[in-house]
């Protein structure tokens, strides 16, 4: 790779106006950068993110996907061409089912045990839907609807922390970036977080992040285009 950067870094680098300046390179070591700290966060280990090239077809591109044989991330470089809030959402969701394999092989723990079950079985062979064989059914298979969630929840968290750097000039800003992030390590605190965004997603008249999921949830997958897991 053509760099090597902090989470302070990436961060900054995470902008529009910094994005459009980096080579696909870059922008790999960038996500990279953002997985290292969300596993840190996680108490989990880390997935060396790699590049694919595969074309959009049929106005539809495979974003990224996880690999459970070697443990890699790997994004599409025609994925990472686009904008980075999207490249940061595939980050997230592909990070998000290293999080679940681990889990389900007992790495690390999750607090709620049946969701790891649901992982699991959905993790068997010949469980796991793939897009083209129903995509509906692939956006709503346990190991995808719990991505999704999960990458809107931390992707907020993210450009959160992106903007407080942005915008202050204070020098002890990091510090309470840091601070920031150390509230946000436990793996449990994290996963309450997704609990309560599923029950704010639930209810009629919530704010603008809730209504955003259920508009998601409730669009025709076929006119969508999202991360695979397993590809």
């Amino acid at each position: 790779m053509d760099a090597s950067y902090s989470y302070q870094d990436s961060l900054h680098l995470l902008n529009d106006s910094e994005w459009s300046k980096l080579s696909i390179q870059n922008r790999t070591s960038v996500m990279q950068s953002v997985e290292n700290e969300v596993a840190r966060r996680e108490g989990r280990t880390p997935c060396n993110v790699s590049l694919f090239s595969e074309p959009p077809k049929d106005g539809r591109i495979i974003a990224g996907q996880y690999n459970r044989e070697n443990r890699n991330i790997e994004i599409n470089d025609y994925h990472l061409r686009g904008k980075s809030s999207d490249c940061l959402d595939t980050i997230l969701h592909e990070g998000r089912h290293a999080y679940q394999n681990q889990a389900v092989s007992s790495e690390i723990n999750h607090y709620n045990k049946a969701e790891v079950d649901a992982w699991r079985n959905n993790m068997k062979p010949g469980h796991y839907i793939q897009p083209e064989e129903n995509r509906r059914a692939y956006y709503r298979q346990p190991i995808e609807a719990d991505a999704r969630e999960y990458a809107a929840i931390v992707s907020g968290q993210v450009i959160s922390e992106q903007k407080i750097q942005q915008y202050s000039n204070n020098k002890g800003i990091n510090s309470y970036i840091e601070k920031s992030a150390a509230s946000h390590k436990s793996t449990e605190s994290l996963n309450k977080g997704i609990q309560d965004f599923r029950s704010r997603a639930s209810q009629p008249d919530e704010g603008s992040a809730s209504n955003a999921i259920r508009a998601a949830q409730s669009t025709d997958p076929g006119q969508s285009t999202g991360s695979g897991q397993g590809r």
